[in-house]
């Protein structure tokens, strides 16, 4: 009789059910006789919750340190928070990344570090939801204040990184030169074990302290959020994206959430700091701003497939978030004299 004992890390498998999340499937092979094989699957999705808040990033009593392939059609795409820190490159995959109250775009080469319970999603591009989807892949890192000790980041030595850490509430884009670097540095760390993925983790926090940053929300964030509303803000968000190229009204919105009109607002502005068409227009232009970057796409084209009806309120309106009209947006994107804010460079 032969013993075998495989453990198989799997990426791809019943992605529509579970929201695209890491699944590790553990297969033993109990025994072998006359050429057949009987095997026993145990299959243990990794943070699995249909109702994303909050979320349970498992432990792993080999590392310290969680290391997380994320791969598939696209992104897990429902609001949750964790008491962890997240880090986050992206290797493949668009969309747009929710984080507190604010967003902004995601693409190949970002990296992202994202506070600790603080609500986010990352929502793929409508094209990862086809059966014409490339695929995304990103790779993050998952730890908190106390993952190597209590004292650990007060150490005099770490002191940055101690002050690094506490603006993570804000979330952070990593910009510049060394963006690519540290999205090299995370991508690899999937291949890294014992002692060197430790090395690794703090040459990562050394890189990202000295690269240019730029906040996701413009304050940090207060959270103080039910589960029983962080269901409800899951299914506005989720109802939003989903049919953000129709003609939403406050109203219909309202009806998701289970509340009158001006009980929706108020829930909506507390919990989000701005007025639910506010977010709508924040979230329409920065879909448009991906959809400008492929020159084929006609400026008249993207203002209808973001949910506008007439031309002139979609420039007025682009040009309110972003200080610019999409047509001297475009051209300044092509030039890279603008970044993702809709600000110059300098």
């Amino acid at each position: 009789m032969i013993f075998l004992s495989l453990r198989i890390f799997l990426h791809d498998i019943v992605l529509q059910k579970y929201y695209n999340r890491n699944i590790s499937i553990k297969a033993n092979i109990l025994d072998i006789k006359f050429g057949l094989f009987y095997v026993f699957v145990n299959i243990m999705v990794d943070s699995i919750q249909i109702h994303a808040i909050p979320f349970k990033i498992p432990k792993s009593q080999q590392s310290s340190l969680r290391v997380q392939i994320d791969k598939g059609p696209h992104f897990y795409d429902h609001l949750h928070y964790h008491p962890e820190f997240q880090i986050t490159a992206i290797k493949k995959g668009e969309g747009i990344l929710y984080h507190g109250n604010d967003m902004v775009r995601f693409k190949p080469g970002d990296v992202f570090i994202l506070g600790s319970n603080i609500p986010h999603l990352m929502k793929s591009s409508k094209n990862y939801f086809s059966s014409k989807s490339g695929g995304v892949y990103s790779v993050s890192l998952f730890f908190n204040r106390n993952t190597f000790g209590k004292q650990f980041f007060n150490i005099p030595e770490l002191t940055n990184i101690g002050s690094l850490l506490q603006n993570c509430k804000r979330g952070i884009s990593l910009s510049g030169g060394l963006r690519k670097e540290v999205n090299d540095q995370i991508l690899k760390m999937s291949h890294v074990r014992e002692e060197e993925l430790i090395i690794r983790f703090l040459k990562i926090l050394s890189t990202i302290r000295k690269a240019n940053k730029r906040f996701i929300n413009s304050s940090i964030y207060k959270f103080s959020i039910e589960e029983k509303d962080g269901h409800r803000l899951n299914n506005i968000l989720n109802f939003t994206f989903s049919h953000l190229e129709k003609n939403i009204r406050v109203e219909d919105v309202a009806q998701i959430a289970n509340l009158s009109k001006s009980q929706f607002s108020r829930y909506f502005k507390l919990h989000t700091g701005k007025t639910y068409i506010e977010f709508l227009n924040e979230l329409r232009i920065e879909s448009a701003c991906t959809l400008l970057l492929d020159k084929r796409n006609t400026i008249e084209n993207i203002c209808y497939d973001v949910g506008y009806s007439n031309l002139s309120n979609f420039n007025r309106q682009f040009k309110k978030v972003k200080g610019v009209p999409p047509s001297v947006y475009r051209k300044l994107r092509d030039s890279n004299d603008i970044n993702d804010r809709g600000l110059k460079m300098t």
